[in-house]
């Protein structure tokens, strides 16, 4: 097939935009203060827009939106740390009890199990799977702590978010222009498609998930301080993070709900687990669809398999990114087809 000046300028452009995705590869341990910004701008920028619209200059949107984000979080540092905090400190005082129940509840249902008519073959693998499932679990666990530790660790690069969020915030339109006049006329109408498909699925992704998160994780608490299950609010706000993760998110945030009702009583625990089971359901059939609706626009296997892809290349910060760099990949080879077409 004989080449085209069409076809040689889509070339030209896919092997620029090979290079920048292998340059942002080699210098993606930097990145993050970035990629937090930009999460901070699609959660400002509709704020920024209303204030806009009623008449200010965006540069003072923003400034009043810095103001009033500030004040709130400063308010809900007073009101919520401390309970916070007073959760954690028991916490830490409960856990030698909390690890000497899980024992003694481990070894009954251990000498259980090996009283049980259950053949020797079938007990190995019952054994090597619960094995398995532990020291994934721990695993898990760690990663979780490094990855908030090596967050924290980026003291420099968080500070720095705010402002680079404010550049986002203010000169996004110049960004955009600047990038328009990149490319030839007639491909103008097509990338302009694309970023709002690309921004109709990072704010399903970012407002939208952050939305229902903040929600599962007002339910959780909710339900289990009616429960009367010890250190509601933490295992409230680590459910509602974990649910950002999805389809596995919610099952690993009820497990240590469960589990700490578990060694109250297993009536507890069953109520526990009936109301994740309730929660979840709820989410996936009600608030979800309201709120993300068909934005992402991913099949159910596509978002698994770049979970686990993005847990594998980089953890736990791999399994958040991993979704949305699957769907805004999808929106760009759409229009990349429509444009070889």
């Amino acid at each position: 097939m004989q080449l085209t000046k069409k076809h040689f300028r889509l070339i030209l452009v896919l092997l620029f935009l090979s290079a920048i995705v292998y340059f942002l590869w080699l210098v993606r341990s930097s990145l993050y203060p970035f990629l937090i910004a930009l999460f901070l701008v699609y959660l400002l920028n509709p704020g920024v827009c209303y204030l806009e619209n009623k008449g200010l200059s965006r540069g003072w949107s923003i400034a009043l939106l810095y103001v009033v984000v500030f004040a709130v979080f400063v308010l809900g540092t007073t009101r919520l740390v401390p309970i916070f905090v007073n959760d954690l400190e028991n916490f830490a005082k409960e856990l030698p009890h909390i690890f000497k129940k899980g024992e003694e509840l481990l070894y009954l249902i251990q000498s259980q199990y090996q009283n049980s008519v259950i053949p020797y073959s079938m007990r190995v693998a019952i054994d090597d799977s619960m094995l398995a499932l532990q020291q994934a679990g721990q695993s898990f666990a760690r990663e979780l702590a490094g990855s908030i530790m090596g967050l924290l660790s980026h003291v420099i690069g968080l500070a720095i978010t705010p402002i680079l969020a404010y550049y986002f915030l203010r000169d996004g339109h110049s960004i955009k222009e600047g990038i328009f006049r990149l490319v030839p006329c007639h491909w103008r109408n097509e990338l302009t498609q694309a970023l709002k498909d690309i921004d109709t699925v990072l704010s399903g992704i970012i407002r939208g998930q952050l939305t229902v998160a903040l929600i599962v994780g007002v339910l959780v608490s909710s339900g289990l301080y009616l429960f009367h299950v010890p250190f509601a609010l933490l295992i409230g706000i680590a459910a509602g993070l974990l649910d950002i993760i999805p389809y596995f998110g919610a099952f690993i945030g009820a497990a240590p709900a469960v589990t700490l009702a578990l060694l109250e009583s297993p009536v507890l625990a069953l109520k526990v687990a009936i109301l994740f089971l309730v929660i979840h359901q709820l989410e996936g059939s009600v608030i979800a669809p309201k709120i993300l609706g068909e934005s992402v626009g991913l099949h159910p296997l596509t978002v698994i398999f770049f979970l686990f892809a993005g847990g594998e290349l980089f953890g736990i910060i791999g399994m958040l990114l991993g979704v949305p760099v699957a769907a805004v990949g999808k929106v760009l080879v759409k229009h990349s087809i429509k444009l070889l077409l």
